[in-house]
């Protein structure tokens, strides 16, 4: 069911007329729904669960406004400082992380039914709420934070 409803964005900026994204994609399905244009607020709002396929900021910015967020990547930890491991293993523990397809389509066939009732329970909040904190705090007081920051 969930797949009848996805919506994949694809990376304007990777080559895709040179790797053929567009044609692999409907290759392994002719039924998905591309997407590489909308505006990204627009495709959130109108999605019930964002999943990101590497890490980005896109994963800070939904993950901080408390959008359900799912993402997978290859390679675990490998690219991250150890400062960061961490908080990203509270990610993994807390299933908004993987490291496989599989793993994410699983977990997506998991929680579809009641995406809500996953994203809202107490260790994947906390776990949300403690890596935001570190990466992706929204605050009230921008200017006047980001001035106490740079005079420091």
């Amino acid at each position: 069911e969930p797949r009848k409803k996805i919506t994949i964005r694809l990376n304007p900026e990777i080559h895709i007329k040179r790797w053929s994204i567009r044609k692999r994609w409907l290759d392994f399905d002719p039924n998905l729904n591309l997407d590489n244009g909308t505006k990204i607020t627009k495709l959130i709002s109108e999605n019930r669960l964002i999943v990101h396929s590497y890490d980005s900021t896109g994963i800070l910015e939904t993950m901080s406004q408390n959008i359900p967020t799912l993402a997978f990547w290859l390679y675990d930890y490998d690219h991250l400082v150890d400062d960061a491991k961490p908080y990203y293993k509270l990610l993994f523990d807390a299933g908004i992380i993987h490291f496989t397809a599989e793993s994410a389509s699983k977990q997506i066939n998991l929680v579809w039914n009641n995406i809500d009732s996953w994203w809202n329970k107490r260790e994947v909040q906390e776990a949300r709420r403690l890596f935001c904190d570190r990466y992706a705090k929204l605050s009230n007081n921008r200017i006047s934070k980001l001035k106490s920051i740079l005079l420091l």
